[in-house]
Order: C-alpha cells, then structure tokens, then sequence
C-alpha cells in the first residue's frame, strides 16, 4: 500500500493480506497516514530474509529454465519509481511479440503489480495473432489460493492492455512444477475479494486484532500481541478457537480473567458442555499461574486408551526421536539434515544429511537402527512430541523407495509414540500453548533460552542455510546441541508423564496399557515378492520388478492415514483438513428406498468427504454410513444406513481405507513368474 499523487494505491500483496486479516488493512492505513503509526511494526528477521532469498533464486531458476528452451526473454527493469515508464516498457516487449517478459509491471492508477513473468500464447488478441499469460513463482510445493488472487489481479490490468483476458494462470510451486489454473474460475471471487479491500479504504471501519495464519509474516505481530496482552483478550487462552471467543464475547466475557471467575454453569450455557468444561479450567490454570508465579496442571478423567492411558509400559530399550529439516532444500523438495536419538542411557546419536543421496543413507541408517534396537528389545517404543517425526519418517521412505516395510513394521508394531496427544488428552497445563518448550518449566523449572544461537526449529534452518554457504563446523554443532536438548527433553516430559500416571492411579483409578502387538516378521507374500523383484532385476527386466509390490508400497500410506486419526484428540480432528470431528448426535431426515438418512451437526470446517462415499469411525474403523449430503461451511453431514442398523456418535469422521488389491498384487506376481519362466521370448511380447 503507498500514496501516488494523493491517491491510495493498492497491489495483490495488500489483497491477499487483507482477506488473511482486515485488521492489517486497518495498520496499515493508519501508517499510510501517519508514519508514527509505523512504530512498533517489525523489521524483517532473518527467517523472513532467507524466505525472501529462496524466493528470488527460485524465480531466478525459472527464469533460466526458460532460456534454456531457447525462448526469447525481455526483463523490465531499471526503471525506479517510474511506474508508467515500466509499464511502457511492458507493453512494448508484448507487442514486439517476445515469448517472455520478465518482471512485467502492470499499473492502473489504483493498482500495481509486478508478475513474475509474462508468458506468450498463441492465441489471438490486440496485440495481434499472440497475447500473454501470466506465470509466478511460489516456494510452496502446492497450489495456494493467494497466489491465485494475486494473479487474477494482474489478470485484470493485462486484459486492458492485450485487449483479451489471459486463459490460464501459472503458478509454478517450489518442487519446479507448472501448474496451470483456468482465469474463468477464479475471476468472480477475486474482482469480489478486491471491492472488499477497496471499500475498506474508502470506507474504513473498526477492525480488532484476531489471530491468523498471517500472523507469523506479518509486520505487526508484535504490536498485535501486545494488544492481546494489556487486554487479556480469550485469544490467550491455549486452544481458544474463533467461534468460541466470539460467542463468549457476545454473552459478555471478554477476557480470560472473567472466563476464569465464571461459573461453568454460565459457559456451558453460551458452549457445548464439554467446550465449556474445556476452556473453563485452561483458563482458570492460566489465571493461577499469573497469580502464583508457579506453572501448574491438571489431570483429566480418565478415558480407555486415550491420554495418560496411551503410554505403554517404560522399556530399557526406549528412544526418543526428533528431526531438523529444511524445507527449501533439494530444489523445494525439502531435506532431514538431521535426525536425534537419545536413549535411556542418556546417549545421543546423530544422523546428518547434506544431499539426497545422503537423506537416503540418513533413512536407511536411522531405520535400521530402529529395528535393530526393537529386536534387542521387544517392548521397545520411539516416542516424539507431535505429528512431524512420524510422517518425516514416512516421506523419507515413500520418496527414496527404501525400507518401507520396516517402517511399516514399526507402524503397524505401535513402536511410535507421540506424546504431544497424551498431553492434550490427559492433562491440562497453565500456558497458553502446548509446545514442548512450555512444557519444559514443569519438569525442569525452566523454559529455554530464546537467546541461544540456535533457539528452534526456524533458526535451525537459518543456521543451517548459512552452514551451507560458510561450511563452519561450529553451526552444526549449535544444531546438534539444539536437537539434542530436544530429544532430552521428549525423555523428560515422558518421565514426567509416567509421575502424572503413577499420580492418577494413587487417587484411585484403575489404569491400562496399550496391549503390545506381537512383534511381527514380513509376510510370506511380502518376501516373494522382494524375491521375484530380484530375480526380475537379475534378469534384466527392470521396469516389471518396478510393477511387483508396486501396489502394496502405494497403498501404505493411505493405511497409514486411515489408522492416523484414532491418535488425534477431537479438536485436532475438527483442524484435520480431512476427517469431520466433533459431530453431534444424529437427527432422523427420512427414508431413501431401504435406508434411513441421519444428520450430524458439526463445527463448519475443512474435510474431504464426498458424497456417494463411505466414511468410518475414526476409532474403531468400522463403516458408519454412505454420505448421501455435506455440506462444511454450514455444518452438517448426512449419511444413510440400512434400516437395520443404528447410528452411532463418534468423535469424527474419516475415509475408507485403501482399496483392496490383492487380485492385482497376484496378477502382476503371476506375470512375473511366466517372464522368468519363458524366457525373453514373452518379455518381448510384452
């Protein structure tokens, strides 16, 4: 946003921002107006600037990309503050008819923007038998919908010069791949998107501070935070959801300390029972530890294989694992540089990465010693804190095609752990997140310090970006030092949560474990494939060993998703972009040939359920009912059931699992087996 001759002039940057959070829009029009209003706004860390730098390589890659298709390229640049002349210059290279122009500017008067790059077509408009569309650069490794509002905004300003819409947008994500996206679809809702911004600005009303995704990027998150602060406003209270605060506020409670010192009776009026109960007691925990000085808990009731009851027996061969990764290693694929083990002899063993090939080593050399520490010890468990060590784990052995079966061993074994669900589900902390490090002043009396050279995961990466281009030894060890204190800290919180157990069972609840599965050896089936890919391999027929289990490695992460939701606990199941969490008790809706039709009310939220599909019971997996209606943003799910069975009222949601392929499986196998047996003879025919 900046003033051009009097006039407020906006760019898709500010567009994308203000439907993020109007409230930006509010500051920075007050900054536009007064520059004392600017105080208080923060200055670009490090994180940001190493964002901004893959940013400019990664368009600088495309850039060559495209010279190296022998394309003919003009770069507007050298132009300063001289909009119209920049945009003359445009306009001239469109005319001249070049394949690309680079840096394009694109100025109306009221907007401005600069596309990455301009792309000819041939497809005919005013500039003659060719017109442009617009391609830019992103650093996510997939399509997002700013980036489509921005592009649509420049969309609007090209179409006045070419004389013709442009068809496709083209955002070409971190992974280097193009993904084109029809103008036609998304025009409406960005023309709507921008006569929002503009009435805001010509129209300004009060706006608040409310948490958002923009938040982490944003200029004015220290400012906005502070403003939380002196108002003690809900957003403070840890798990404190949008809708939730609102309806609080209009029923009169404005800060945490009036949830506090509200009668439960009176917010189980305004939320559901168990909403109410929930945010009730965080914020009364948060409160005392404001008045007492000291961090303090809660235990929960407890509930069958949930929360405290989820941990399984302690085992000298117990490890507890955490990775360092950067996400824009690897041409935007992302690298584990790095992954910790700290076992109970309080030994740390480190595995590095600094290519691909060595991620693949990292994979191999980490797994097997996994498994080697789980045959020496059978009731061995690999605990973590949160989701990212487990899915690491199965994007490293998806994308370097090894020892998926041993993961899927240790998967389907239970030997992983996380203990940030046991924490949300058995116990309640005074903080206003639930992040290790606040955890860490209930066992070790302290929180770490922010001022190390290397203080989370995000400086880990920065520092890591500058080992690659320094090459000194003393900022791996830095990183090392930061993931071990990690991994040592998941081995105190777990000890820790062994005490809240033995605690719980003191006040007289009887208590279980997760019964152990038995350890278990690769399949038959399993193992006559690997020897028939082998034996493919040996007789040179590559591509059809490929083929033999193909199948089977495919369908191990849909399994791997499907039994995933039992380990969240309802409100990540409502975050969940997948699964619908916390449905309410079904209402009858009538009768569709032979079956009932029942609707469950939920919280609107993201989820992929279709209709004409079937979904399950998160926990015990058991089909619950074809959708026959959803819809998300209003809340309700309809699902049909055969006359003879009754509803159930599950925590959630979640899609079948895989289909079953086991005829597949067997035919390729077959295949196989004749391959080798007649010789080349039928591989040729093949």
């Amino acid at each position: 946003m900046q003033r051009i001759d009097g006039r407020v002039v906006l760019s898709p940057t500010d567009l994308t921002k203000h439907v993020a959070c109007a409230h930006i829009t509010t500051l920075d029009l007050q900054a536009l107006e007064s520059p004392a209003a600017s105080l208080g706004a923060k200055a670009p860390d490090d994180a940001l600037n190493l964002v901004f730098a893959k940013g400019l390589t990664h368009e600088r890659d495309y850039l060559q990309a495209l010279r190296d298709r022998g394309l003919r390229i003009v770069e507007i640049e050298g132009f300063g503050n001289d909009r119209l002349a920049a945009e003359a210059a445009t306009l001239e290279g469109m005319r001249a008819g070049v394949d690309v122009v680079y840096q394009a500017t694109l100025f109306d008067g009221a907007w401005i923007g600069h596309a990455d790059f301009l792309v000819k077509t041939p497809r005919p408009s005013g500039l003659g038998e060719w017109s442009y569309d617009i391609a830019d650069t992103k650093l996510a490794r997939r399509l997002k919908v700013p980036a489509l509002l921005q592009m649509a905004t420049y969309a609007e300003r090209l179409e006045q010069l070419q004389g013709a819409p442009p068809a496709y947008l083209v955002v070409v994500t971190g992974d280097k791949k193009e993904h084109p996206w029809r103008l036609l679809d998304v025009a409406p809702y960005a023309r709507r998107r921008r006569a929002a911004l503009q009435q805001a600005i010509s129209h300004p009303v009060p706006t608040e501070a409310v948490p958002s995704q923009q938040c982490s990027q944003c200029r004015w998150q220290a400012r906005c935070e502070a403003e939380w602060e002196a108002n003690d406003d809900l957003v403070l209270v840890a798990g404190m959801r949008g809708h939730l605060r609102e309806a609080l506020r209009d029923s009169g409670i404005h800060t945490v300390e009036q949830l506090a010192d509200a009668r439960l009776e009176e917010v189980a009026a305004i939320l559901s029972p168990t909403t109410a109960a929930r945010v009730h007691q965080q914020a009364q925990l948060q409160v005392e530890e404001r008045r007492t000085g000291r961090p303090a808990y809660r235990l929960l009731p407890p509930e069958s294989a949930r929360g405290l009851q989820r941990l399984p027996e302690p085992s000298p061969g117990d490890v507890y694992l955490d990775f360092e990764g950067d996400p824009w290693a690897e041409d935007g694929r992302g690298r584990e540089y790095l992954a910790g083990l700290w076992d109970r002899s309080g030994t740390f063993t480190s595995f590095w990465a600094h290519s691909a090939g060595e991620e693949k080593q990292l994979t191999e050399d980490l797994v097997d010693e996994l498994m080697r520490r789980w045959a020496a010890d059978p009731g061995m468990h690999i605990y973590h804190y949160a989701a990212y060590e487990r899915t690491a784990l199965q994007r490293l052995t998806g994308h370097h095609g090894t020892r998926e079966a041993e993961l899927d061993q240790l998967l389907r074994g239970e030997r992983l752990v996380d203990l940030y669900a046991v924490v949300r589900q058995g116990v309640r902390i005074s903080k206003g997140s639930y992040s290790i490090k606040k955890l860490e002043d209930l066992y070790w009396g302290q929180t770490r310090s922010h001022d190390a050279d290397v203080a989370d995961a995000m400086t880990s990466v920065v520092e890591y970006e500058r080992w690659l281009v320094e090459r000194d030894p003393a900022i791996l060890r830095a990183i090392a030092s930061y993931n071990q204190d990690d991994v040592r800290s998941t081995h105190d919180l777990h000890a820790w949560l062994e005490e809240r157990r033995a605690e719980l069972a003191a006040a007289g609840h009887t208590l279980s474990r997760p019964v152990p599965p038995e350890l278990k050896e690769i399949s038959d089936e399993e193992r006559a494939e690997t020897q028939l890919a082998e034996r493919l391999v040996e007789a040179g027929h590559e591509l059809l060993a490929g083929c033999v289990g193909w199948h089977r490695r495919e369908a191990r992460p849909g399994w791997w998703d499907f039994f995933r939701y039992a380990d969240l606990d309802t409100a990540e199941l409502v975050d969940d972009p997948t699964a619908v969490g916390a449905p309410e008790a079904p209402q009858r809706q009538g009768s569709v040939a032979r079956s009932t039709v029942w609707r469950y009310a939920f919280p609107p939220q993201d989820c992929k359920v279709s209709r004409d599909k079937y979904v399950t019971d998160v926990d015990s997996h058991d089909n619950v009912g074809r959708v026959v209606g959803v819809d998300p943003v209003a809340g309700w799910l309809d699902l049909s059931l055969g006359n003879g069975r009754m509803p159930v009222v599950p925590r959630g949601f979640g899609p079948p699992g895989p289909i079953l392929d086991k005829v597949l499986r067997e035919s390729i196998a077959a295949t196989g087996q004749s391959v080798l047996a007649s010789g080349d003879g039928m591989a040729a025919r093949l």
